[in-house]
């Protein structure tokens, strides 16, 4: 296989793709340790580069009909940055590449879901599947302290931003059958840019939005509309990969090489540059992590190649 056919076949993409992620998410902590102050304001400012991605994807795409079907992705969109700041509030205290880890409990957490809300055949490897990923993740999120486990910072509201996005994973799949795929990413981006925007009517966080908004620079600006194209760039190559791919199923197992590039970022961050980010790299918490995305990597390979 040469370079070309390398760099056009579904593995790539779906090797691609996790890599814009991890390094978004090491992006979202350094913004948040050194631009903001609140969860809000992260998203706040997070969703305003929304609104640009919906009038490009609105002028290439177009709107779909005005309809009832409208509310649900702009709902999910809404629901979407409500995660985001659980995942905000986690990543303020946890290391980056730990958060990482724990995502790939999501399309476990997701098969559970759509069984209980979409009537979706739940078999034993699924059961199976749920039990090493919960058990990795368990691995991931506690720590020894004084001679006691105890879980890890942000583990509370990791959790919880994991138990919404699988949530609307769910919806999406069901929102798919109604609208096309382009016309619901427009209205999900929509719905991102009102769920940040309607933070204004709050009087509490207006008054800190307000402050960050007249004292925001050039950097500020610059690292949150960064961390937003990778995002973005990341949800189009993965579609990628899918169109490409032999099934969905096998290019979501290649997706979780994503905590390799996180435990990967996280080291060399640490070692070359631990004035922006610093991690702790010691044997015992590399080799539990390692571990952890081991344990929860054969429980995704049992979901999704059963």
């Amino acid at each position: 296989m040469n370079l070309t056919e390398i760099l056009n076949s579904w593995v790539f993409f779906a090797l691609l793709a996790p890599l814009f992620w991890a390094i978004s998410n090491f992006i979202d902590k350094y913004s948040l340790a050194e631009y903001t102050n609140h969860a809000h304001d992260f998203i706040f400012f997070g969703s305003q580069f929304s609104w640009i991605l919906f009038v490009i994807l609105a002028a290439a795409f177009g709107l779909p009909d005005l309809s009832v079907f409208w509310l649900v992705p702009i709902a999910l969109g809404i629901f979407f940055m409500a995660a985001c700041w659980m995942y905000a509030k986690a990543l303020r205290v946890a290391e980056t590449s730990q958060l990482v880890i724990s995502f790939k409990l999501i399309p476990v957490l997701t098969v559970f879901l759509a069984f209980l809300f979409l009537g979706q055949e739940l078999s034993a490897y699924d059961s199976l599947a749920f039990s090493f990923v919960f058990i990795g993740t368990v691995l991931v999120s506690v720590k020894k302290v004084e001679g006691a486990f105890r879980t890890s910072e942000g583990t509370t509201w990791l959790m919880g931003a994991i138990i919404v996005w699988s949530a609307i994973y769910v919806g999406v799949d069901w929102a798919l059958t109604k609208i096309t795929f382009w016309h619901y990413l427009t209205l999900e981006v929509l719905g991102n840019g009102i769920a940040g925007t309607s933070l204004f009517f709050i009087p509490r966080i207006r008054k800190d939005l307000l402050e960050s908004v007249t004292t925001a620079t050039t950097g500020k600006y610059f690292w949150f509309a960064l961390t937003k194209s990778l995002d973005f760039l990341g949800q189009i190559v993965i579609k990628k990969a899918f169109i490409l791919g032999p099934s969905a199923g096998l290019v979501t197992v290649v997706m979780q090489v994503q905590s390799a590039y996180a435990i990967a970022i996280g080291i060399t961050l640490t070692l070359w540059f631990p004035h922006i980010i610093k991690e702790d790299i010691s044997k015992e918490n590399l080799g539990k992590k390692m571990l952890g995305a081991a344990i929860m990597f054969i429980g995704l390979c049992v979901l999704f190649l059963d």
